[in-house]
């Protein structure tokens, strides 16, 4: 396994304003980090914690991984929602300027979720993937840095199957993070 992909904390920061951490648990099967997810977001739903970012890195047995990004708006589906926007445009004004709204929205669509990422570092998550162990999986973060202690709960309930590889969190929280995970 080579290093640990770096998180700048200065980049961190300025991505987030300041407000939002990073933590990426890996997990010891290439499905633990989706399960993990799926008991995080119910959490989200019940308001216990928050979620801007969170994208599922998995490795099968023979080293190709596989990236899911759940949140974070990729160029094409910033085209799509553009080209959506601007078909209605088109269909409002009418005419020959359909076709171009629509192509014009696609295009604007497309350039918003390339400049605005507001989520993980798209490198950073492929540094992540290919740092990974085969046949394991990592869940990679950016929340808030106050949760409900009902998050640790949860967390313990992967206690031996994950550790914490790195956060932005401060080290209270790191270290109750990695308690509930067992790493302690």
């Amino acid at each position: 396994m080579t290093d640990l992909p770096p998180v700048d904390g200065a980049a961190a920061d300025a991505a987030t304003g300041g407000q939002q951490e990073i933590l990426a648990v890996v997990l010891d099967k290439p499905s633990r980090a989706s399960e993990l997810l799926l008991a995080l977001t119910n959490l989200a739903n019940e308001g216990k914690i928050t979620m801007h970012d969170a994208v599922i890195v998995a490795k099968d047995d023979d080293g190709r991984a596989r990236i899911v990004e759940t949140v974070d708006v990729t160029p094409a589906q910033g085209a799509l929602a553009g080209s959506w926007w601007g078909m209605l445009a088109g269909l409002i004004i009418g005419g020959p300027m359909f076709f171009g709204a629509a192509l014009g929205g696609a295009a604007a669509g497309a350039l918003y979720a390339k400049l605005v990422d507001h989520g993980l570092e798209d490198q950073w998550v492929k540094d992540m993937a290919a740092w990974i162990s085969p046949g394991t999986s990592a869940l990679l973060l950016l929340v808030e840095a106050g949760f409900s202690p009902d998050v640790l709960t949860e967390l313990a309930r992967f206690e031996g199957t994950g550790r914490v590889a790195v956060t932005t969190l401060p080290p209270d929280a790191r270290a109750e993070i990695e308690a509930a995970l067992g790493q302690r």
